[in-house]
């Protein structure tokens, strides 16, 4: 894929940040993975509009105004010990 040089004005302290959450190097590939998930995130938003306009069934989206104790919900795996999360103390 062809890259430009362009210029950008940034806050530094959001730039750094990011940097170091992202475990990047460089400010180009900070920005090449913020536009990366921009863009999916968008697609999957315009997506979600999309389906719910076109599903406005009544009914359907009854189950979806449906709410539900969450300590119903059987389930004996220990998600945090399986994926090696520690528990908050």
């Amino acid at each position: 894929m062809a890259k430009a040089k362009l210029s950008v004005t940034l806050d530094p302290t959001k730039v750094a940040q990011a940097r170091e959450l992202l475990e990047v190097a460089t400010l180009s590939q900070l920005i090449d993975i913020a536009l990366d998930r921009l863009i999916v995130e968008e697609l999957e938003r315009r997506h979600t509009a999309g389906y719910i306009a076109r599903h406005s069934d009544p009914e359907e989206l009854a189950w979806a105004e449906i709410e539900r104790d969450p300590t119903e919900i059987a389930d004996d795996v220990d998600w945090a010990r399986l994926y090696g999360v520690a528990e908050p103390r």
